[in-house]
């Protein structure tokens, strides 16, 4: 519980506070007037009378002032209706990560989230009607449904079960905004992959994902650099791997879901060998990844050429 709460706490039960001691005054107010003129209800006597008024009164104050909360604020119209239900779903949240952390504790993952489960894409032409683009979407999702159950299965996960509102959730895809915008651009390439960790034992589930077909690497162009001390000790094979990697995190953020983030080194110049023996010579060294040619996400793989140069 943090500063703010405590605060909030404080002031929620000092509202409470004065709201009871200005309902009690009301009242006692009010049954006092009633005493004193005497007054009778239903032949009750008169005493009897005003301390019936004022429990009466407070009650009416306080049915007011709850009617007013719960039309004003949301949260405590809430607590007044849904907190039995809110208790059920925290239980049952509850119960379920539990099951979640000793499936990750101790069960075997069979396919983490983000990986390409369909080996195929589609491609939706820009100019494709909302009709044409939603038949694209439904062959290729049906594709898929064929192609992981017989695939995943074998692997320890339960068969894909097609939901009632699959056609609806298709439909929903094919008419996004989202979509409508990428295809404003270019081409659209759809791929299948993992939406959540699936873990042996698990129904299969996946996505739709859609990715902009254009091209994000331009022949020649220079994507990551990394900059290397002569008599370092530096190690090529490392040193290789971290551009990659940082090849990889540019992709990323160009938007690029991880699976087309793959990076193909397609030439080492100088080769590997010769670079080690340049790095052991003084001075400083630029290693620069180059894209090897026009990179398109249906390529792939983001292919490249590696550069060893010399900084003057």
């Amino acid at each position: 519980m943090n500063f703010v709460e405590i605060v909030r706490g404080i002031g929620n039960l000092a509202f409470v506070m004065v709201l009871a001691g200005a309902v009690a005054y009301v009242g006692d107010r009010v049954g006092h007037q009633v005493g004193r003129r005497r007054l009778s209800l239903y032949g009750i006597r008169p005493r009897y009378t005003s301390t019936i008024i004022a429990i009466a009164t407070g009650m009416i104050i306080a049915l007011v002032v709850s009617l007013a909360a719960i039309f004003a604020s949301q949260q405590v119209k809430t607590a007044f209706f849904k907190l039995n239900s809110i208790n059920q779903e925290i239980t049952e949240l509850q119960a379920r990560q539990h099951e979640l952390e000793a499936k990750v504790n101790n069960g075997r993952l069979v396919l983490p989230v983000d990986t390409l489960m369909v080996p195929f894409y589609r491609i939706i032409a820009e100019s494709e009607s909302p009709k044409q683009r939603l038949t694209t979407i439904r062959s290729y999702y049906f594709f898929a449904v064929k192609y992981v159950n017989a695939t995943y299965p074998r692997l320890g996960l339960k068969p894909y079960a097609i939901p009632p509102d699959a056609d609806k959730r298709l439909a929903a895809l094919a008419n996004d905004l989202t979509t409508a915008a990428e295809l404003s651009q270019a081409n659209v390439m759809l791929t299948v992959s993992s939406d959540q960790n699936l873990f042996e034992n698990d129904q299969i589930h996946f996505a739709i994902s859609v990715t902009q077909d254009t091209r994000y690497f331009r022949k020649g162009e220079v994507i990551a650099q990394l900059v290397i001390p002569g008599k370092s000790g530096a190690s090529i094979p490392l040193a290789l791997n971290q551009v990659e990697n940082y090849v990889a995190l540019t992709a990323r953020r160009l938007r690029l879901p991880p699976f087309l983030s793959d990076v193909q080194p397609t030439q080492l110049i100088p080769d590997a060998q010769q670079m080690q023996q340049t790095l052991s010579k003084p001075g400083t060294y630029l290693l620069t990844a180059y894209a090897a040619d026009d990179y398109y996400p249906h390529v792939g793989g983001i292919p490249i050429v590696i550069v060893l140069t010399a900084q003057p």
